[in-house]
């Protein structure tokens, strides 16, 4: 395993920090400001542009010139852009790879906590913080995120302070910040990127478990995550719909995937285009039924590239 943190003599851990962007200039820059100032020096910024529309991060690379900028030719998606980090992490040598997305801001110790927990626990796969929505002010995912096979739904847990300070065990970590430790480059953790996106941790979490690995989740690490206004775009109904299928036939028994494409197809679903068309959102609940037919008949990573456009809001 490769080095994590300051001990003694020895050299400190060498550091990749990714942050994936797609179009939000605004967001990506404060983003970029908040890990420029972190207090833990090793480290190298790697900006990855999952094919933003046409000159969307100009201004953002006018303010950072001594950023290297990736530029993708082709939007991959969380799973697939940071599987691009993965492999320049790999390739040149790095200790750890920060993946960091375009709308978060954390504090200027945010590295150097979540370092000092990796060294601290060897069978850490990934480490991970509490994501803070500051426009309500409330935090969740201290508890990291818990998944149900039945009924595919994943869910962030908030946990009450704890008694004694240390890392919280959990089985997923939030996606948005997490840092993949030496071991989980050792151990040739990839994400699936027939998701992706959404779900993504899920999928990661199992990985984890399967190569004997854990996820902590540090309460001292805080990041702002300033989520878009997608909730109803019809991409975000699309790949969750679609995704809740993938991920529990891929990893749950064959009973559990039955049960959740019956109880999906037949309860779930509808009742959900009824509620969102009656709301007025009923290209929401068309891209839902569109991705619950790909999950039922199985899609690859390319059917998603291939219908992007329709995907956008």
């Amino acid at each position: 395993m490769g080095r994590l943190f300051e001990a003694g003599d020895a050299p400190p851990a060498r550091v990749l920090v990714s942050v994936l962007a797609y179009n939000s200039p605004d967001s990506t820059a404060r983003t970029l400001r908040s890990l420029r100032g972190q207090t833990y020096s090793n480290f190298r910024l790697l900006l990855i542009d999952n094919a933003s529309d046409g000159g969307s991060l100009e201004s953002v690379a006018r303010e950072f010139p001594e950023i290297e900028i990736e530029r993708l030719p082709e939007n991959r998606g969380y799973t697939g852009g940071n599987n691009f980090a993965l492999g320049r992490a790999r390739a040149e040598g790095y200790d750890c790879l920060l993946v960091v997305t375009h709308d978060v801001e954390v504090g200027p110790r945010a590295l150097e906590y979540l370092l000092e927990t990796a060294a601290a626990h060897p069978e850490a796969g990934v480490v991970g913080g509490v994501e803070l929505d500051p426009r309500t002010g409330r935090e969740r995912a201290s508890a990291g995120g818990v998944y149900s096979k039945w009924f595919s739904r994943l869910s962030w847990q908030t946990a009450p302070e704890p008694e004694a300070a240390g890392p919280r065990e959990v089985f997923c970590v939030h996606g948005a910040l997490l840092l993949l430790t030496g071991s989980a480059l050792a151990a040739g953790v990839r994400l699936d990127e027939n998701i992706f996106m959404y779900f993504d941790e899920v999928d990661l979490g199992f990985q984890l478990a399967e190569k004997g690995l854990r996820a902590l989740v540090d309460r001292r690490v805080v990041f702002k995550h300033t989520r878009g206004p997608e909730t109803f775009a019809p991409r975000v109904g699309r790949l969750m719909q679609r995704n809740r299928l993938y991920v529990v036939r891929k990893h749950g028994r064959w009973f559990e995937a039955l049960f959740y494409a019956i109880y999906s197809t037949l309860l779930e679903l509808p009742a959900k285009v009824l509620v969102r068309s009656l709301q007025g959102r009923a290209r929401f609940a068309l891209a839902c039924v569109a991705g619950q037919l790909e999950g039922l008949r199985g899609s690859s990573t390319q059917r998603h590239r291939d219908t992007e456009a329709q995907l956008k809001p």
